[in-house]
């Protein structure tokens, strides 16, 4: 079926479908968001079969889904789907009746034309359809991390007397974290804890441009920049030549980058003298200014929650490491490589013991250039490589520098979360310590086996991509989609002995799964151990955001295969 025709189509039962959605009288709606929330779960029948949610209820789910979805997803609608689809007097009565800002149309559009009795048979076609769901999961209002430009007007000066500066939580080499709230009263307040980062000056002369330019490295997660002493167009230049990272669930949450003087904080001179200019210690050599980075405030960092919490069980093992991939996949789809992964670098939200937040923090190493594509020459040994040794990458590793040569980073950081793994389910890492493994020279077959209670597919995954040659690792994103899938598909899917699903059966669990989301309240107080978990939530919400079909059959492939 042609694309023109595929849309004459979805015009016709689309509309017909609003019209319906119009007429329906509230009182008249059996399905309750409760019901859709708890309705959607892994499928347990033959992979062949209906799940009984769909078989009884898939056109009655849809076509109500405006009405139970209007109060939890806001502003989704996809414009441009709905011009191609609507005319223009049912979408500003749709606008009107508050279908504008939710899903509504495109799932009620989507779930008729996928499930359906055949009006999409093209597995070309159904790929289509993906795409508008993952659209529509990419607007979610809930899905997009908080920016401090919600609170603050871009441009504006930003400096240290908005801030009441707490106790230190933190001190690296590089840079020392307190605990900040925000004091002035007119403007909005934050729902979560700040923290502040200060970073450490030595050699930077204390100018605005000159630190941001020095440091922008650590701001490559942060989308707003305010200047002590006001850009200018001109000084807009730089920042033009790095990438930055869209917001992401498993990348840290900074809200703000600013520079300033340094203050005398509390226990500065304990912790951080050398740092300190000589204004406030005649022995320091910190400069006068510096960069301060406000972000989120989190827990503590994995290392120390490997240390001090008891053996997680292996659930929530999978949890993190399919946070920690979904953070990659992020990564390199923005070509950004983070180049210094370890448990220090990795930080977690524990509101919910059960399901902790996991994020990856400290771009100070990371390689975010636009004029590379996670790939630089290495002409010679002035070339940066990236911090902790232990864990770069064999191809990263034992590059030599050379007129021809370059380094790979689209698969390094795939690698030191696999050397990670072995960390999050209870077992030495087995390039740390006295027996440790070289990554330049270890062998594919001497890596020590993982305990005996993580399943097979681990075992294998962690193998695959610890391989020495990058060529023969999975693809991050295939990396992320096979631990996905142990956590929520089908059983019978990932069973070679039964029949391998369909691109439709396959859009039908991804539609499930979007039901389900959608109708969550996604702030953290509502969610109760009968339901998911917020960080589970969130691992969903970014599964669906870049799902594709042939993804999905490739990592269900590699598992069938792996699996047994």
């Amino acid at each position: 079926m042609s694309l023109r025709a595929l849309g004459g189509k979805l015009y016709k039962h689309g509309t017909t479908l609003i019209r319906q959605v119009q007429k329906a009288p509230r009182s008249n709606v059996n399905l309750s968001t409760r019901t859709v929330s708890n309705s959607v779960k892994p499928l347990e029948t033959a992979s062949g079969q209906k799940s009984e949610f769909f078989k009884s209820n898939r056109y009655q789910i849809f076509r109500n889904i405006g009405i139970q979805v209007s109060q939890r997803a806001r502003q989704v609608l996809i414009e441009d789907v709905l011009n191609r689809v609507t005319n223009r007097g049912v979408f500003q009565s749709a606008s009107k009746r508050g279908l504008y800002g939710n899903t509504a149309p495109l799932l009620g559009l989507v779930g008729f034309a996928a499930v359906g009795q055949g009006l999409l048979t093209k597995d070309e076609e159904l790929e289509g359809i993906c795409w508008e769901l993952r659209e529509c999961m990419s607007k979610t209002q809930w899905n997009r991390e908080l920016n401090i430009q919600e609170n603050f007007n871009e441009g504006s000066s930003m400096n240290l007397k908005l801030f009441t500066v707490g106790e230190p939580i933190d001190k690296g080499a590089n840079a020392v974290v307190y605990s900040v709230e925000v004091i002035d009263e007119l403007r909005p307040k934050i729902n979560f804890p700040l923290a502040l980062k200060m970073m450490f000056n030595y050699d930077i002369q204390s100018n605005s441009l000159a630190i941001l330019n020095a440091m922008y490295k650590e701001t490559v997660p942060a989308s707003v920049y305010f200047n002590h002493q006001g850009f200018s167009d001109f000084e807009y230049e730089f920042l033009n030549r790095t990438n930055h990272l869209p917001p992401h669930p498993n990348i840290v949450k900074i809200l703000s980058v600013f520079t300033d003087f340094v203050p005398e904080l509390e226990k500065c001179k304990e912790l951080y003298p050398a740092a300190l200019p000589k204004r406030i210690d005649p022995n320091g050599d910190g400069r006068n200014m510096s960069l301060f980075i406000l972000m989120k405030k989190y827990d503590m960092n994995l290392k120390k929650y490997l240390e001090n919490s008891e053996k997680p069980s292996v659930r929530v093992s999978v949890l993190l490491l399919t946070q920690l991939l979904e953070a990659v996949v992020h990564m390199v789809a923005n070509n950004v490589a983070h180049r210094d992964l370890k448990g220090d670098n990795i930080l977690l939200d524990l509101s919910d013991p059960r399901s902790p937040l996991t994020v990856i923090s400290d771009f100070g190493c990371c390689l975010a250039e636009k004029s590379c594509e996670l790939s630089i020459p290495y002409n010679n040994f002035n070339v940066d490589k990236g911090g902790n040794v232990a864990l770069m990458a064999p191809e990263i590793r034992n590059q030599k520098p050379g007129p021809f040569n370059r380094l790979n980073y689209h698969k390094s950081d795939l690698w030191a979360i696999g050397a990670l793994a072995y960390e999050l389910f209870g077992a030495p890492n087995p390039f740390y310590g006295h027996n440790k493994l070289n990554s330049t020279s270890y062998k594919n077959e001497e890596l020590p086996l993982l305990p005996a209670p993580v399943p097979l597919i681990f075992k294998n995954l962690i193998k695959n991509i610890l391989r020495r040659d990058p060529n023969d690792r999975l693809d991050p994103d295939i990396v992320a989609n096979v631990c996905q899938l142990f956590l929520w598909a089908p059983k019978l899917w990932l069973d070679v002995t039964q029949k391998f699903p369909t691109f439709q059966e396959i859009l039908e669990w991804l539609l499930n799964l979007a039901a389900k989301i959608l109708c969550e309240n996604p702030q953290k107080e509502h969610f109760t151990e009968e339901n998911l978990s917020y960080a589970e939530y969130l691992l969903l919400s970014t599964f669906l955001c870049r799902v594709k079909l042939n993804g999905v059959r490739t990592a269900l492939y590699w598992i069938r295969d792996n699996a047994n």
